[in-house]
């Protein structure tokens, strides 16, 4: 079985959630005996070293160039998908089983006429029109704003355009399924949740730990933005009164400032501009908050933190789509007050701490099998073909 995996953005290094997804699911099809060709159209160009990677898993690789340009804000499409126009030249010299389209932003490559439209699915990391809509309400800056709005209703429009095109979808998300299928029920649509490795579940000593909180997220999203200031103005204030209570901040800048931070009492909080590992900021870390306030999709960053052995604790927007159950596997808390006395109550609870992380894991370990739900979905679209796993 042949497959070709259209990608907007690089897969590896695996370092925000859009690329955690794709590149697990990479290495999954990997494990189930795929032949996986992989093309790319993204800003940044990988190194040799990344490519070397990569083609561990892939046999064959494709870059094409993003043009962005201004004069396409004016264009029917969102710039996120028309500055990857070059995808509809590119030359697919193959034939394939399936075509797997991560994600809106590669619609183009539907317009190749070497593309055979019958066998592509398309994984839904976000519903972009919410996604970009949330990213509007997020940003101070209004000309952000503005165009997050426009590409919001774009992708609305888009989004109908692929349905004339598309009837297979893996959604990351349980409640943006559960959604589309009551409005799409012919639709051959699926909950795909995000590759997780069980042999990777960590643990954690609560009663040897120092109070470090922990948030990791991208730091030039305006939507983890938003999360952090509502920490810092609202919560962290409350927390400094806790003995050996710090607030960990980790995350990729892009080399933005982050002197943002500055309008807020920074006593207590340290701040990693994008390091190059993550394992030491939760191995000492506590417990974790995810304070978004606006977003769609899985917040993989919340998955990931039950994974590297911390509890959650997170605003409704932060758990929304996971299946997680709030107070059983995760707290959920909307007013600061509330938010305070959820990480409170943990901190001085050790015993609940370890109840909700095992509770969280088992819930994951149990749900999100992303090899089985995936090979399943496949062989249900292709029952004479059934596919034999790599051991």
């Amino acid at each position: 079985m042949k497959i070709l995996v259209v990608c907007s953005d690089f897969p590896y290094p695996a370092d925000h959630g859009g690329r955690v997804d794709t590149w697990g699911r990479i290495k999954v099809l990997s494990e189930l005996g795929w032949n996986i060709h992989l093309v790319v159209c993204g800003k940044q160009i990988p190194s040799e070293e990344e490519i070397k990677v990569v083609f561990q898993y892939v046999n064959k690789v494709k870059l094409c160039e993003r043009r962005s340009r201004l004069v396409d804000l004016l264009h029917a499409f969102p710039m996120q998908v028309k500055s990857r126009s070059e995808l509809k030249h590119v030359n697919i010299d193959e034939d394939y089983d399936y075509v797997l389209l991560e994600g809106d932003y590669v619609y183009p490559i539907l317009k190749n006429p070497l593309i055979k439209q019958g066998n592509v699915i398309l994984r839904v990391h976000n519903d972009e029109a919410i996604y970009f809509s949330a990213l509007a309400r997020s940003t101070k800056n209004m000309i952000h704003k503005l165009y997050y709005h426009m590409e919001s209703r774009k992708f609305m429009r888009l989004q109908k355009k692929v349905l004339e095109q598309v009837d297979k979808y893996l959604f990351i998300s349980n409640k943006e399924f559960e959604d589309f299928q009551r409005q799409n029920p012919s639709a051959k649509s699926i909950f795909l949740p995000p590759p997780v490795r069980k042999e990777t579940f960590l643990s954690n000593n609560f009663q040897d730990k120092h109070k470090h909180i922990v948030f990791i997220g991208s730091l030039f999203m305006p939507n983890n933005r938003e999360a952090i200031e509502w920490y810092l103005e609202y919560v962290h204030p409350l927390l400094l009164q806790e003995k050996d209570y710090k607030f960990i901040v980790a995350g990729n800048s892009r080399k933005q400032s982050l002197s943002w931070m500055q309008a807020y009492d920074l006593r207590n909080v340290v701040v990693y501009d994008t390091p190059e590992s993550l394992d030491d900021i939760y191995k000492d870390g506590y417990l974790f908050v995810n304070p978004m306030q606006n977003g769609a999709g899985v917040k993989l960053k919340t998955i990931e933190a039950i994974q590297n052995g911390l509890p959650v604790v997170s605003t409704s927007t932060g758990y929304e789509g996971t299946g997680l159950v709030p107070n059983k596997h995760i707290m959920i808390a909307d007013s600061p007050e509330t938010f305070y006395q959820r990480i409170k109550e943990l901190l001085h609870q050790p015993a609940r701490a370890q109840e909700l992380l095992e509770a969280s894991q088992q819930f994951i370990r149990s749900h999100y099998d992303h090899k089985e739900v995936l090979k399943g979905y496949i062989d249900s679209l292709n029952p004479n073909a059934q596919m034999k796993q790599v051991l």
